[in-house]
Protein backbone atom coordinates (compact mmCIF):
# COMPACT_ATOMS: atom_id res chain seq x y z
CA UNK A 1 0.00 0.00 0.00
CA UNK A 2 1.65 3.67 -1.04
CA UNK A 3 2.56 6.01 1.74
CA UNK A 4 -0.40 8.85 2.42
CA UNK A 5 2.11 12.13 1.69
CA UNK A 6 1.16 15.56 1.96
CA UNK A 7 3.51 16.75 -0.87
CA UNK A 8 2.50 17.13 -4.29
CA UNK A 9 4.54 15.71 -6.35
CA UNK A 10 4.37 18.81 -8.69
CA UNK A 11 6.09 21.84 -6.49
CA UNK A 12 2.79 23.92 -6.74
CA UNK A 13 3.16 28.16 -6.18
CA UNK A 14 1.11 30.62 -4.83
CA UNK A 15 0.41 31.70 -8.83
CA UNK A 16 -0.40 27.92 -10.20
CA UNK A 17 -3.02 27.50 -6.67
CA UNK A 18 -4.63 30.38 -7.82
CA UNK A 19 -5.10 28.89 -11.40
CA UNK A 20 -6.70 26.15 -10.34
CA UNK A 21 -8.86 28.16 -8.13
CA UNK A 22 -9.97 30.24 -10.45
CA UNK A 23 -10.53 27.19 -12.95
CA UNK A 24 -12.31 25.67 -10.64
CA UNK A 25 -14.56 28.42 -10.36
CA UNK A 26 -14.98 28.78 -14.24
CA UNK A 27 -13.18 26.36 -16.57
CA UNK A 28 -13.93 28.41 -19.63
CA UNK A 29 -12.10 31.02 -18.60
CA UNK A 30 -9.88 32.50 -21.00
CA UNK A 31 -5.83 32.37 -20.71
CA UNK A 32 -5.78 36.21 -20.89
CA UNK A 33 -8.48 37.00 -18.08
CA UNK A 34 -6.45 33.92 -16.17
CA UNK A 35 -2.93 36.04 -16.38
CA UNK A 36 -4.94 39.72 -15.91
CA UNK A 37 -6.38 38.32 -12.58
CA UNK A 38 -2.96 36.59 -11.43
CA UNK A 39 -0.54 38.78 -12.68
CA UNK A 40 1.01 36.75 -15.44
CA UNK A 41 1.59 36.82 -19.59
CA UNK A 42 -1.34 34.82 -21.59
CA UNK A 43 1.64 32.72 -22.95
CA UNK A 44 3.16 32.22 -18.86
CA UNK A 45 -0.52 31.16 -17.68
CA UNK A 46 -1.18 29.14 -20.61
CA UNK A 47 2.34 27.21 -20.21
CA UNK A 48 1.44 27.01 -16.08
CA UNK A 49 -2.11 25.57 -17.04
CA UNK A 50 -0.64 22.65 -19.66
CA UNK A 51 2.38 22.07 -17.14
CA UNK A 52 -0.77 21.49 -14.15
CA UNK A 53 -2.56 19.34 -16.98
CA UNK A 54 0.27 17.28 -18.52
CA UNK A 55 0.99 16.17 -14.56
CA UNK A 56 -2.14 15.08 -14.10
CA UNK A 57 -3.00 17.68 -11.74
CA UNK A 58 -6.10 19.21 -13.90
CA UNK A 59 -7.40 15.81 -14.90
CA UNK A 60 -10.27 17.77 -17.34
CA UNK A 61 -12.97 20.00 -17.96
CA UNK A 62 -16.48 19.44 -18.09
CA UNK A 63 -19.92 20.63 -18.21
CA UNK A 64 -21.83 19.99 -15.10
CA UNK A 65 -25.47 18.68 -15.79
CA UNK A 66 -28.27 18.93 -13.32
CA UNK A 67 -29.82 15.78 -13.83
CA UNK A 68 -33.27 16.92 -12.10
CA UNK A 69 -33.63 19.52 -15.47
CA UNK A 70 -33.69 16.05 -17.44
CA UNK A 71 -36.41 14.50 -15.34
CA UNK A 72 -34.09 12.56 -12.96
CA UNK A 73 -36.35 13.33 -9.47
CA UNK A 74 -34.20 10.81 -7.73
CA UNK A 75 -30.70 10.80 -6.40
CA UNK A 76 -29.71 7.82 -4.25
CA UNK A 77 -26.43 6.64 -2.63
CA UNK A 78 -26.18 2.95 -2.43
CA UNK A 79 -23.93 0.94 -0.01
CA UNK A 80 -22.87 -2.21 -1.00
CA UNK A 81 -21.11 -4.60 1.16
CA UNK A 82 -19.59 -7.82 -0.57
CA UNK A 83 -17.91 -10.78 0.13
CA UNK A 84 -14.33 -11.84 -1.16
CA UNK A 85 -12.99 -9.64 -3.52
CA UNK A 86 -16.39 -9.39 -5.69
CA UNK A 87 -16.14 -5.37 -4.71
CA UNK A 88 -12.69 -4.94 -5.71
CA UNK A 89 -13.49 -6.03 -9.20
CA UNK A 90 -17.29 -5.28 -10.08
CA UNK A 91 -16.06 -1.64 -10.93
CA UNK A 92 -16.07 -2.45 -14.64
CA UNK A 93 -19.48 -4.55 -14.62
CA UNK A 94 -21.09 -1.31 -12.91
CA UNK A 95 -19.53 0.89 -15.52
CA UNK A 96 -22.44 -0.79 -17.54
CA UNK A 97 -25.11 1.01 -15.84
CA UNK A 98 -25.59 4.19 -16.67
CA UNK A 99 -27.44 5.93 -13.55
CA UNK A 100 -24.06 4.82 -11.44
CA UNK A 101 -22.56 8.16 -11.77
CA UNK A 102 -19.88 7.28 -9.40
CA UNK A 103 -18.45 4.07 -7.51
CA UNK A 104 -16.20 3.87 -4.77
CA UNK A 105 -14.51 1.52 -3.48
CA UNK A 106 -14.25 1.52 0.36
CA UNK A 107 -12.30 -0.34 3.27
CA UNK A 108 -14.88 -0.48 6.74
CA UNK A 109 -18.02 -2.05 7.32
CA UNK A 110 -19.43 -1.15 3.58
CA UNK A 111 -17.56 -2.26 0.54
CA UNK A 112 -18.53 0.44 -2.01
CA UNK A 113 -20.55 3.43 -2.32
CA UNK A 114 -22.65 4.16 -5.50
CA UNK A 115 -24.23 7.76 -6.57
CA UNK A 116 -26.97 7.25 -9.06
CA UNK A 117 -29.66 8.93 -10.64
CA UNK A 118 -33.50 7.27 -11.91
CA UNK A 119 -36.19 8.72 -12.82
CA UNK A 120 -38.47 7.20 -10.45
CA UNK A 121 -38.82 4.73 -7.72
CA UNK A 122 -39.47 1.91 -10.23
CA UNK A 123 -36.45 3.17 -12.54
CA UNK A 124 -34.61 3.02 -8.62
CA UNK A 125 -36.22 -0.57 -8.19
CA UNK A 126 -34.52 -1.63 -11.43
CA UNK A 127 -31.34 -0.23 -10.93
CA UNK A 128 -31.11 -1.84 -7.89
CA UNK A 129 -31.56 -5.26 -9.44
CA UNK A 130 -29.07 -4.84 -11.89
CA UNK A 131 -26.98 -3.93 -9.15
CA UNK A 132 -27.36 -6.95 -7.37
CA UNK A 133 -27.79 -9.30 -10.47
CA UNK A 134 -24.21 -9.31 -10.48
CA UNK A 135 -23.14 -11.55 -7.74
CA UNK A 136 -25.10 -13.00 -4.97
CA UNK A 137 -23.00 -11.83 -2.25
CA UNK A 138 -23.53 -8.53 -3.00
CA UNK A 139 -26.23 -6.41 -0.55
CA UNK A 140 -27.12 -3.07 -0.67
CA UNK A 141 -28.85 -0.27 1.38
CA UNK A 142 -30.33 2.55 -0.17
CA UNK A 143 -30.25 5.98 1.14
CA UNK A 144 -32.25 8.37 -0.94
CA UNK A 145 -30.69 12.11 -1.12
CA UNK A 146 -33.41 14.84 0.07
CA UNK A 147 -31.19 17.88 -0.34
CA UNK A 148 -27.37 18.58 -1.70
CA UNK A 149 -25.98 21.82 -0.12
CA UNK A 150 -22.86 21.89 -2.51
CA UNK A 151 -21.01 19.65 -4.69
CA UNK A 152 -17.61 19.73 -5.83
CA UNK A 153 -15.89 21.83 -3.27
CA UNK A 154 -13.26 23.57 -5.01
CA UNK A 155 -9.47 22.46 -4.00
CA UNK A 156 -7.63 25.94 -2.56
CA UNK A 157 -3.88 26.32 -1.38
CA UNK A 158 -5.12 27.36 1.79
CA UNK A 159 -7.34 24.40 2.56
CA UNK A 160 -3.98 22.47 1.46
CA UNK A 161 -1.11 24.05 3.79
CA UNK A 162 -3.98 23.84 7.06
CA UNK A 163 -4.01 20.39 6.27
CA UNK A 164 -0.25 20.04 5.28
CA UNK A 165 0.38 21.37 8.83
CA UNK A 166 -1.91 19.10 10.16
CA UNK A 167 -0.05 15.97 9.21
CA UNK A 168 2.96 17.73 10.25
CA UNK A 169 2.24 18.35 13.51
Amino acid sequence: MAAISFESKLPLDAKDWQLLELLQKDARTGYAELARQVGLSAPAAAERVKRLEDAGVIRGYRAEVDPQKLGYAIEAVIRLRCDGNVCSSIGPALAEIPEILDYRRLAGEDSGSLRVIALSVSHLETVLDRIVRFHPSISTTTLVVLQTSYTHRPLSRAMWLEGAAAVRA
